[in-house]
C-alpha cells in the first residue's frame, strides 16, 4: 500500500506506540504485519459505515 511519507510515518509511529504498550504490559509486543496490519484491516472492515463517511460515500 502506498502512503505519502507523512502518513507512513504516522502509521509507523502508531505501530511503535502500540508495540511498546504491549511490551510494557508484559505481552511481548506485536508483529507489524501479522498482528498490527491485520487488525487495522479488520477494524476498517468492521467499521464500514464510518469508513464510507470518511470517503464521502453516501448511504443508499
Amino acid at each position: 500500500m502506498y502512503l505519502p511519507d507523512e502518513r507512513a510515518d504516522r502509521l509507523n509511529s502508531l505501530y511503535e506506540q502500540l508495540d511498546g504498550r504491549s511490551k510494557v504490559a508484559g505481552e511481548g509486543g506485536i508483529e507489524k504485519h501479522a498482528d498490527f496490519m491485520e487488525a487495522l484491516v479488520d477494524f476498517a472492515i468492521e467499521h464500514e459505515d464510518e469508513l464510507a463517511d470518511r470517503l464521502g460515500i453516501k448511504k443508499e
